[in-house]
């Protein structure tokens, strides 16, 4: 409390007279020598006037208050000096006193921070545009696959579904997951598009957390695998390759056909590449960690 506001009060409770308390000590001692016993009758009637004594109180304390925010107090700052209340306590408790006025907030600067959404004039509208893309696919597949599922778990379809599947490679619900991982991706584009556009540099101060590297990686590694291997011919099977007439699995092995050597070992060879390249963030963070475990005692 400030030294004027420690004098205010003070000279508030040393010059006011309150009758009440003269009238409870008067009560109380019925004139009787100081230290005599007080009867029950006396005491009794002091009892009665205490009620009296407290509203007064609670008037001087709503009294009080409402002096020092006139002054430009907060409640937060009343809170903290009157018992180390919250503004909500500090509220309440003069609620409670029989206070009723209410002060205006004080007035804001105005944000100068962009807001923290994103709005239309942040997003790229070919970002949009893709996202739009990929969800209506997301829809179509979500039908397709809706309509070729009955109750029984049994998958059945018309033939051109059936070709489409046979085509791709993929099951239904495979089908349906690439559909959302795709979708899902289109979103988080658009996002960071959007959050860099504003604020240049936005996307190399998210990645100074490894935890963002790593989900970006693996995001990466699945957009990946839901793409390039699938057209590839690119040994699935951890089987020895054998040079042969066709390119088939075998009982005990993989066999290749002379003419699609090449193409083999070139898929091989980009697949190994995409590989080391997420394997150098993986080991990055691991390195870091270390660090970090080793500059704990």
């Amino acid at each position: 409390m400030t030294d004027s506001v420690q004098a205010m009060a003070t000279r508030y409770f040393r010059q006011r007279e309150n009758p009440f308390f003269i009238e409870l000590v008067r009560a109380a001692r019925s004139g009787r020598p100081p230290g005599e016993d007080l009867s029950a009758d006396d005491a009794a009637g002091a009892l009665h006037l205490v009620p009296g004594v407290r509203h007064d109180l609670d008037r001087a304390e709503v009294t009080l208050i409402e002096s020092v925010l006139d002054r430009g107090w907060t409640w937060e700052q009343l809170g903290a000096e009157y018992g180390n209340r919250s503004k909500q306590a500090m509220q309440q408790h003069y609620r409670r006193r029989g206070g009723n006025r209410s002060w205006p907030a004080k007035e804001r600067p105005p944000r100068t921070e962009p807001p923290h959404r994103l709005t239309d004039e942040d997003l790229d509208p070919a970002d949009v545009a893709k996202v739009r893309e990929a969800i209506s696919a997301l829809l179509a597949t979500a039908h397709d696959v809706a309509e070729t599922h009955t109750v029984d778990g049994t998958w059945t379809a018309g033939e051109p579904i059936l070709e489409e599947i046979s085509a791709v490679g993929l099951d239904p619900l495979p089908r349906l997951e690439v559909a959302c991982r795709t979708a899902a991706g289109a979103i988080e584009d658009m996002v960071a598009a959007g959050w860099e556009r504003r604020d240049p540099g936005w996307t190399e101060r998210r990645r100074l957390s490894w935890t963002v590297r790593l989900e970006d990686e693996m995001r990466d590694m699945a957009s990946w695998l839901d793409r390039e291997p699938q057209g590839r011919l690119l040994p699935r099977l951890d089987r020895p390759l054998a040079v042969g007439t066709t390119t088939t699995e075998r009982a005990d092995h993989v066999e290749i056909a002379a003419g699609d050597v090449a193409q083999v070992q070139e898929s091989i060879n980009l697949t190994l590449a995409r590989l080391e390249a997420h394997r150098a963030v993986f080991d990055q963070v691991i390195d870091e960690l270390k660090r970090r475990q080793a500059e704990l005692p």
